[in-house]
C-alpha cells in the first residue's frame, strides 16, 4: 500500500487513540517525577543520577507531546466551535495563576519559607504570583484556536499563521533582557507571547506562545489527517522510517558542526526559547514517539492495566494541577532542601508515590463530586 492510499476522503479513523493515551501516561508520570525532583533542587549538572535522567527524559517528550496531544485532541472532540475554545482559554488561563497561588505564594504565607521558588521568590512575590508556565500557554493556545475558527481561516492559512509566529518568537530568542525589579512585572505578560531571555531562564515565564505554539498546532494538523488514515498500522510505520532516519542525520549534522546536540537539547535556555532546528528536532522525536507508542499499545491494549493508561490520560490536566499543588504544599511544610533528601534516591521515590497517589485521591473525589451534580440534574 502506497502512502496516498493510506487515505480516504471520508473521516474512517475517529476512535480513541490509544497510542495518544500511552503517550501522555508516560509523559504526566515524567512530569510529575521530574515536578518532585524541582522541589528538592535537584542540579542540573550531566551525569547519569536519577535526577539528571528524570529531568532530560522531560524535556524529550514532556512539554512538547503535552501540547502536541493537546492539539490533536481537539481535532478529534467535538467541542471544538469558537465559543468553547474561547471558554477554555480563560479558564485554563485563570487556572494556571490560581495554581501559582496555591503551589507558590499561599504555602509560603502559612510555611513562611518556600525554598522551591526561593531565589524567584527574592526578587518579586507579585512577580512570581504573575509567572507562566503550561497552563497560561495552553490558555493562549486555545484563545489562538477560537480567533482562527471564528475567521474561518483554512488549515493552510493557520498553519502559516503559526509559521510566521515561530519565526518571531526565533528572532526574539536570546535578545531581549530586562532588568528585573518589583515594578516591571508587566513584563510577565509580555513573556507570555515573545521570550525574554532572563524571565525564560529563571522561570517567570517557561513556555512563551510564539515559540511553542506551533505544537498544539501541529497536532491538530496531525488529528485532522489521521481521522483519514485507512491503516494507521501502516502509517505509524512509515512515520517512523522516515522520522527516525531524519533524527539520525540531524545528529550527524551537529556532530559535523562539532556541536553535541544531546548537551544542547538539555540547554534550559535553548529548551525554552526553542529555534526552528530545535523545533525540527522535537517534531521528529515526538513522531517516533508516537510511532512506537502506537506499535507497543497494538499489544498491551488488550491487557486489563490498559485501563490505567487510559485513565492517566484521561485525568492528566487534572493530574498536573493536582500534583504541583500537593508537591508545594509538601515542600513548603518540610522546608525541603536537596541536603535532607537527595543523599538518598529512595526518599525521592517514596515523594514521588506520595505526590501521586494524593493526586490521585483528589482525581477520586473531583469525579464523583461530578457524577453527584449530574445525578441530581443540576
Amino acid at each position: 500500500m502506497s502512502i496516498r492510499n493510506l487515505f480516504s476522503a471520508e473521516k474512517v479513523n475517529t476512535g480513541r487513540q490509544p497510542a495518544v493515551d500511552l503517550c501522555k501516561t508516560i509523559c504526566i508520570i515524567l512530569m510529575i517525577l521530574c515536578h518532585v525532583f524541582y522541589a528538592v533542587k535537584y542540579t542540573n549538572t550531566p551525569s547519569l543520577s536519577a535526577s539528571y535522567i528524570a529531568h532530560n527524559l522531560v524535556r524529550l517528550l514532556g512539554a512538547q507531546f503535552f501540547m502536541f496531544s493537546m492539539g490533536l485532541g481537539l481535532a478529534y472532540t467535538r467541542n471544538d466551535s469558537p465559543k468553547c475554545c474561547f471558554r477554555r482559554g480563560i479558564i485554563l488561563l485563570l487556572t494556571g495563576y490560581l495554581l501559582n497561588f496555591l503551589r507558590e505564594i499561599l504555602p509560603w504565607m502559612i510555611f513562611g519559607s518556600y525554598p522551591m521558588f526561593g531565589g524567584v521568590m527574592t526578587q518579586s512575590k507579585f512577580l512570581m504570583l504573575l509567572s507562566g508556565d503550561i497552563l497560561q500557554f495552553a490558555g493562549l493556545a486555545f484563545l489562538f484556536f477560537a480567533f482562527v475558527k471564528h475567521f474561518k481561516f483554512s488549515n493552510l492559512t493557520i498553519f502559516l499563521i503559526t509559521i510566521v509566529l515561530t519565526a518571531i518568537g526565533a528572532l526574539c530568542a536570546n535578545e531581549i533582557f530586562v532588568k528585573l525589579s518589583n515594578d516591571n512585572f508587566y513584563f510577565s505578560f509580555i513573556g507570555l507571547f515573545i521570550p525574554i531571555k532572563n524571565f525564560t531562564a529563571n522561570s517567570y515565564v517557561c513556555f512563551s506562545f510564539c515559540n511553542w505554539i506551533i505544537y498544539p498546532v501541529t497536532g491538530w494538523l496531525f488529528g485532522k489527517v489521521l481521522k483519514h488514515c485507512v491503516n494507521p498500522d501502516k502509517f505509524y510505520w512509515y512515520l517512523l522510517l522516515i522520522s527516525g532516519p531524519l533524527l539520525l542525520l540531524a545528529w550527524a549534522a551537529f556532530d559535523a558542526a562539532d556541536k553535541n546536540m544531546w548537551m544542547i537539547l538539555m540547554n534550559p535556555l535553548t529548551y525554552h526559547q526553542q529555534n526552528p532546528i530545535i523545533l525540527a528536532v522535537y517534531m521528529n522525536i515526538i513522531a517516533i514517539a508516537i510511532s512506537l507508542a502506537h506499535i507497543f499499545s497494538n499489544y498491551f491494549v488488550k491487557f486489563k492495566f490498559w485501563g490505567i493508561i487510559k485513565h492517566f490520560s484521561s485525568e492528566l490536566p487534572t493530574l498536573y494541577i493536582a500534583s504541583w499543588v500537593v508537591i508545594g504544599w509538601i515542600a513548603g511544610a518540610l522546608k525541603m532542601s536537596h541536603k535532607s533528601l537527595t543523599k538518598d534516591m529512595d526518599n525521592i521515590f517514596w515523594l514521588f508515590v506520595i505526590v501521586l497517589l494524593l493526586s490521585e485521591v483528589y482525581v477520586l473525589f473531583k469525579n464523583l463530586y461530578k457524577k453527584r451534580k449530574k445525578s441530581s440534574g443540576q
